[in-house]
């Protein structure tokens, strides 16, 4: 008796106990991420944005006049290079432009935002849309932050330069935001939430629309086949999402009429044109999914299949069509190359690689569950009569979900039920990710015939760099440039040598021997000097 209560409790703690583990673990990731963030510092065209505000922040220390600067400034880029005015406005507001030391707050803006946007979105459709608890839908969104995190791309374009990160990885999570809200309309039971979620969404609504062209037009997309849907099934709640899809063409329109996208084209040269544009999205959209999908996140999509599989019993949704659906999306998910591909051919940076990888994560939750979904009617067991989520009177939570019947629902169901079977799988899992991750890590020769490790999980790398010390050289060789081009007499042509260490998930980019290099350039005139050359060891 005594053996069988431990078993009966721990089953009926299991999915707290899931909880803990899951935001214990991304909670500690973080720590050693927001760490190595305060090593970061400028780079490349924070340097170009931030020169007039900066100017005007030494000669009044008034925010309202950087503020006022910054606008400026926008309003004479949209004619003169860009039209994503709500990017450039933020671009000229980059911390060290109050002085080098508040540069580091670039990680805790753009970390912040991406875990909070990320755990909101997920939450609310799985809330949402699968009736999932709190418990269940913490955990699984937690773990799926948590593996976007460690397989960010390139960790040092997304969160420690402020100005791609905040270009590319900031509104990609504003983007989050917006969906989130917009499920929130879609599935509003009373007007109250409807119309406060509503409201909420249409300032990020207009902030995406004026962000980067890959975040916008996906926005876009996504939001004009959701208007379709709903119209089709005569839902209200399809007024205010076209209302909110009007605001985001509307205010993508004004970033795409801008007059300096004409000049910026004709200096970057002749793009791809439309038919190589739409080749190349979905060459690339197979590519960074099959590169995506390595061994550690195919575990993890392993681990929340069941879980998945049993909250598709918990919705009226039929699943009828995962063919069809996977085609439409994968589609809608390689839209985010085709303007830039449209505009400059085979360039992609890696800033804009990051965000297709993190949203490759909405595609596959998405698919999975749809493809779940579809399995479970069409081999599982019988759906309840009950509402979905909903026990009937006199039934109690556990009678009125679908009771299983078929191989399929047993095993799912024992994975997610069964404290002994619940326990193994997980650690199977957590093994092959462990596994996988080392597998992910590559060892080369470095330039002194010593090893080099490229650590591909985002925060053991950054561990790696603190604990070996490689991240205070680096922000210690960094400020003493800093001090040193500060020091120094208008117009002067100065030569600085190369930093000790270039941790490799915190550096961007680092100068050029040529001091006609458009990264020098802009040192150079973020400081008022001649020219800037760098002279290595």
């Amino acid at each position: 008796m005594g053996r069988e209560l431990r078993v009966r409790r721990f089953a009926e703690n299991k999915s707290k106990i899931a909880l803990i583990i899951a935001v214990g673990l991304l909670v500690l990731s973080l720590i050693p991420l927001y760490a190595l963030g305060m090593h970061a510092h400028p780079a490349a065209d924070d340097y170009s944005y931030g020169l007039a505000t900066a100017t005007v922040w030494q000669e009044t220390h008034s925010f309202g006049a950087v503020l006022r600067e910054a606008m400026r400034v926008t309003v004479d880029t949209y004619g003169s290079w860009q039209g994503n005015y709500a990017a450039i406005f933020l671009m000229c507001l980059q911390p060290a432009i109050f002085g080098s030391q508040w540069y580091p707050l670039t990680a805790v803006i753009l970390l912040t935002a991406f875990v909070l946007a990320m755990l909101f979105f997920f939450v609310t459709a799985l809330r949402r849309l699968l009736n999932a608890d709190r418990t269940v839908s913490w955990t699984a969104a937690s773990l799926i932050t948590f593996c976007a995190l460690q397989f960010t791309y390139v960790p040092a374009d997304s969160f420690y330069w402020f100005n791609g990160g905040i270009y590319y990885t900031f509104f990609f999570s504003v983007s989050l935001f917006l969906y989130g809200l917009i499920i929130i309309v879609v599935k509003a039971k009373s007007p109250g939430p409807a119309i406060a979620a509503a409201a909420g969404a249409l300032p990020l609504a207009f902030l995406v629309g004026g962000s980067n062209y890959s975040t916008a037009l996906y926005t876009v997309v996504i939001l004009c086949v959701l208007c379709v849907l709903l119209f089709a099934k005569r839902r209200r709640s399809a007024w205010p999402v076209l209302a909110l899809t009007a605001v985001v063409i509307g205010a993508l329109l004004l970033s795409i009429l801008a007059p300096g996208n004409t000049i910026r084209q004709a200096a970057s040269g002749e793009g791809a044109g439309v038919v190589k544009a739409f080749l190349y999205s979905f060459a690339y959209g197979g590519y960074s999914l099959a590169n995506g999908l390595s061994v550690p996140v195919l575990a993890l999509w392993v681990l929340l299949a069941p879980i998945l599989y049993k909250l598709t019993g918990r919705t009226s949704y039929r699943f009828r069509c995962p063919l069809l659906v996977l085609i439409l999306t994968f589609g809608m998910y390689c839209s985010q190359g085709t303007a830039l591909f449209y505009a400059r051919g085979l360039r992609m940076p890696p800033r804009m690689s990051n965000i297709i990888y993190f949203s490759a994560y909405l595609l596959i939750g998405f698919n999975l569950t749809y493809l779940l979904g579809w399995a479970r009617r069409r081999f599982g067991g019988k759906a309840s009569a009950s509402q979905p989520g909903h026990p009937s009177p006199g039934q109690s939570v556990n009678q009125s979900a679908e009771q299983p019947e078929s191989l399929l629902d047993r095993s799912c169901e024992s994975l997610v039920s069964n404290p002994k079977h619940g326990l193994l799988f997980a650690a199977i899992m957590a093994l092959v990710f462990i596994v996988g991750c080392v597998g992910l890590c590559r060892v080369s020769e470095n330039e002194s015939g010593g090893a080099a490790f490229s650590l591909k999980p985002f925060s053991v790398s950054a561990a790696y760099s603190l604990l070996s010390g490689e991240a205070a050289e680096y922000d210690a060789g960094m400020r003493a440039r800093e001090d040193y081009l500060s020091s120094l007499p208008e117009g002067a042509d100065v030569t600085v040598e190369e930093l000790p260490a270039y941790p490799e998930a915190l550096v961007h980019s680092e100068i050029s021997e040529d001091p006609e290099y458009f990264g020098n350039a802009m040192l150079a005139g973020y400081y008022d000097l001649g020219s800037v050359t760098l002279v290595k060891k």
